[in-house]
């Protein structure tokens, strides 16, 4: 696995955010929706710490670098996001529930 950033955001914060924009006049041009990065390694540690059971990657080789990206703008019309671990534990537990995991 490639040690490439990642740009989370809950589907959740994402829903919020639209009807944010949606219902503030002054909301104009656009927006960012992002509420954490993260190197695949780190993601893969915060699972870990979580699911310690789930077969993971044995190595982690260096990745590529993306422009760091912020909802700094979208934040100053209100718009708050969920804690990382809260979206990460919600999101496998929801797989597990539909079977995926």
């Amino acid at each position: 696995m490639e040690n490439n950033l990642r740009v989370i955001v809950d589907v959740r914060d994402v829903s919020e955010a639209m009807k944010l924009v949606y219902e503030r006049p002054n909301a104009k041009g656009r927006y960012i929706c992002t509420s954490h990065m993260m190197k695949n390694e780190e993601l893969v540690q915060s699972f870990k710490e979580t699911y310690p059971d789930y077969n993971y990657p044995k190595s982690i080789k260096q990745g590529r670098d993306v422009p760091q990206v912020s909802s700094e703008k979208l934040q100053g019309l209100g718009w708050k996001y969920r804690p990382l671990k809260e979206t990460l534990v919600d999101s496998i537990e929801n797989c597990k529930g539909i079977g995926l995991l």
